[in-house]
């Protein structure tokens, strides 16, 4: 089998012409091709390692770390002490100043974090627990007052003969 040497196409047997190009078809004609397979021009090595830098992470300084510390520690007390009401109430909002103190310092980390969720939490609930008992006194005054003028007015003799009997 024939190709052109102009065009590529297959030369019909004793083809003087190529039916596709009109070229002369010369005297010899490559009949096939050899495929040789190369060798690559480059050798596969291993591939490196890219070596991984990670920073490390930002320090507080020593202020910032104490001041970290004793908004946690107020926060916690305040949270504590939030059944209390009022004390839990003063402890929470000076913890949450120490968190603004040591905010404003540039204190980062887990401790400003926790103390600023913590110092919240028990100032919400310092105030619901002073709203609780300031209910419960108002209850126990009435109680006590509407006793004392039921028994002042007799209302409870009744009762008390009735009590004797057994």
């Amino acid at each position: 089998m024939a190709f052109c040497t102009n065009c590529g196409s297959e030369l019909a047997e004793g083809a003087k012409f190529c039916e596709n190009c009109g070229t002369p078809v010369a005297v010899e004609t490559v009949t096939e091709t050899a495929i040789v397979e190369a060798e690559p021009a480059f050798e596969e090595s291993t591939p490196v390692e890219t070596p991984v830098y990670v920073a490390a992470a930002p320090q507080n300084t020593p202020e910032q770390a104490s001041a970290a510390k004793s908004a946690l520690i107020f926060s916690i007390i305040g949270l504590a002490l939030a059944e209390m009401g009022i004390p839990g109430i003063i402890l929470s909002a000076i913890a949450r100043g120490k968190v603004k103190k040591a905010q404003a310092l540039g204190a980062i980390g887990g401790k400003v974090k926790t103390a600023n969720i913590l110092s919240l939490i028990g100032l919400i609930a310092s105030i619901v627990m002073t709203v609780v008992w300031v209910i419960y006194i108002i209850v126990m005054i009435a109680l006590v007052v509407g006793l004392a003028y039921g028994a002042y007015n007799g209302y409870y003799d009744s009762m008390l003969n009735v009590l004797s009997l057994m």
